[in-house]
């Protein structure tokens, strides 16, 4: 196998790829949750209206009100329980962790039976 055989190894776009996937990532627009965050309403205390911090509907944290994520007090100011946060996050991780296993075990299953009765 030459070395250089230009359908070898890393391209250039083996590097620009990742580099312009990451370069987007950045480029997003915070989310109505860290918006929340970096107002400080995290507590009662600090709890903030969401036209004040930059989030235009309260339709866009409709889903993090339902799950108790975020809290809303009667006067329409809204705040962020971070240890619901944290324990919705570590269960979502959970999951796709425990998806992934199964998936990355069931394919390792097929593949050593599927080559072990060939031969």
């Amino acid at each position: 196998m030459p070395l250089r055989d230009p359908n070898v190894g890393f391209g250039i776009g083996a590097i620009l790829a990742p580099a312009g996937i990451i370069a987007m990532m950045l480029r997003q627009p915070k989310g109505p949750l860290r918006l929340l965050v970096d107002a400080g309403a995290t507590d009662p205390d600090g709890a903030r209206k969401l036209s004040s911090i930059g989030i235009p509907r309260e339709a866009l944290i409709e889903r993090a009100l339902a799950n108790g994520v975020v809290v809303k007090e009667a006067d329409g100011r809204c705040w962020i329980d971070q240890a619901r946060l944290r324990q919705r996050r570590l269960r979502l991780a959970l999951l796709v962790g425990g998806i992934a296993f199964l998936c990355v075990i069931s394919l390792w299953i097929l593949v050593h039976f599927t080559t072990s009765a060939s031969n």
